[in-house]
């Protein structure tokens, strides 16, 4: 590369030959005006380093490789050893970055493993440096850095400057548990405040700050609810007030919190003692449809100073969702109904059997209701209303048994679920036991998982089986046993309800 302009990162170095006065990382800062200029020689080749790292202004930073920075020659009448040269190049500076008129070709350049990135054989002028995004690090503003660069009185034609990044790791949650129609997801996006712009003051600032939640369609902002925007990871006391901080609009489908130059003054501030710094905004969606394959799958944007593209959230836990998305699922059961054995038994199918699904744990070779689980509940197969805690077997024939279908019930694809049966059908004996349901139909786009079991029910035929005399004594025995039996299972599915 023998003769470069490209676009960077916003650096202006105004001098004077016998005292310097370098103004780093401020796209609108003023230039002085050089009084001596004999000392520039406009010939002289000159180069550009950036040195990037990652880390904190003033703290201990590491080289971080791959961040790419272009380079532009800014167009100036002037050469930069008159004194109307370097009042040109003020008033370009004054005018920012971003109206600079550049010319010539643009040269990018990315870090290396040494987090730099290296513009040889540069000619002697004013540039403009914009650095290009990289994944979700910060990116520095665009600036202007004449070459050479006048340092305290001394003229540097291969000055090195030294921007920081930050990585921003942006997470969205979802409070889901057995949500249905009509009801509230309650969701919780954590932003981390970006450092900003630091300027060679000290002073800080940032130019954008704003969070975008596009909710999926079946899912509304509750607006009676409103939104809770807060920070965390200061030093405690650190509030937002809502309309002079912050304004929250709701155009459906998508909430927007954008902070305002108040709160982002506040932001910078705060932000300057403690790199931890998190803006979390929690809302209220209310489910009015739940979709054809049974999932909400949200992710939520946070817009940072001088990036082209906003950061997406990823899940806060692993039980938030999977890949980079929060997501709800729900999914659709057919429990069949055998007796003895058989699809019809002597005329009769098992139609009429009540059954709740819960999340179960395996004992053994059988099963149990987990620990404070609650019965699931589903929605109509449209997915438009609430359809109650239980499901009812029906119809049956030699050819399909009678079969409880139960729609949009909400599960967590890592958990283990069970049929319970609370009503058996006539003339036959309850199931005791838990009944583990499997995924037989994965689902897609347009249909939702399905998960199935087979419950059989034995005939109720113990005492018809009897001897007609001399039984009192066993026939007390089995009455009480059956007794014993129904009040422990009551007790199993009031201590699991509780």
């Amino acid at each position: 590369m023998s003769r470069i302009s490209s676009k960077a990162l916003a650096i202006a170095a105004a001098a004077t030959i016998a005292a310097a006065s370098p103004l780093a990382f401020s796209p609108n800062a003023p230039f002085a005006v050089a009084q001596n200029t004999q000392g520039v020689d406009i010939n002289a080749d000159a180069s550009l380093t950036i040195d990037k790292r990652l880390g904190e202004a003033g703290g201990t930073t590491t080289p971080l490789q791959g961040t790419s920075f272009k380079v532009e020659r800014v167009a100036m009448t002037n050469q930069l050893n008159t004194a109307a040269g370097w009042q040109e190049a003020s008033d370009i500076t004054a005018a920012g970055a971003a109206a600079a008129n550049v010319t010539g070709e643009a040269f990018t350049v990315a870090t290396g493993a040494d987090g730099k990135a290296v513009f040889p054989d540069v000619t002697v002028g004013l540039y403009r440096v914009t650095e290009i995004q990289n994944g979700n690090y910060t990116v520095a503003a665009p600036f202007l850095v004449t070459l050479p660069l006048i340092e305290d009185g001394v003229v540097n034609y291969n000055p090195t400057i030294s921007p920081k990044n930050q990585l921003l790791e942006p997470t969205k949650s979802a409070v889901d548990t057995n949500v249905t129609v009509g009801q509230d997801i309650v969701y919780t996006v954590n932003a981390p405040v970006p450092a900003g712009d630091v300027l060679q003051d000290d002073t800080r600032t940032i130019t954008q700050f704003r969070i975008e939640d596009t909710l999926q369609q079946g899912l509304t902002y509750n607006q009676t609810e409103g939104a809770q925007v807060t920070v965390t990871g200061g030093a405690g006391g650190e509030t937002l007030e809502a309309g002079t901080d912050y304004t929250v609009d709701w155009t459906a489908p998508k909430l927007t919190v954008d902070f305002t130059d108040a709160g982002r003054a506040k932001l910078a501030e705060w932000r300057a003692t403690n790199p931890g710094l998190t803006v979390s905004v929690k809302f209220n969606a209310t489910v009015t449809q739940i979709p054809a394959n049974g999932q909400f799958s949200n992710t939520a944007q946070v817009f940072i100073p001088n990036a082209t593209t906003p950061l997406d959230t990823t899940p806060s836990t692993p039980n938030d969702g999977t890949d980079d998305a929060v997501t709800t699922q729900y999914s659709d059961v057919a429990v069949s109904k055998t007796v003895n054995g058989v699809n019809v038994d002597e005329g009769t199918t098992g139609a009429g059997a009540v059954f709740e699904i819960y999340e179960c744990t395996a004992q053994g070779s059988s099963y149990q209701i987990a620990e404070n689980a609650a019965p699931l509940t589903g929605a109509n197969a449209e997915g438009t209303a609430t359809a109650g805690t239980t499901i009812t077997t029906a119809g049956g024939s030699a050819d399909a048994a009678a079969v409880a279908n139960g729609y949009a019930l909400q599960f967590d694809p890592e958990k283990q679920y069970c049929a319970v049966e609370t009503q058996a059908p006539a003339g036959y004996l309850l199931k005791p036991d838990p009944t583990p349901l499997n995924l037989t139909t994965p689902g897609d786009a347009d249909s939702r998982p399905i998960y199935t079991a087979t419950v059989n029910n034995v005939k109720d035929n113990i005492f018809g089986k009897l001897p007609a005399t001399g039984t009192t004594t066993m026939l007390a025995m089995l009455a009480i046993g059956l007794v014993l039996f129904a009040g422990g299972a009551a007790y199993q599915l009031r201590r699991n309800n509780a």
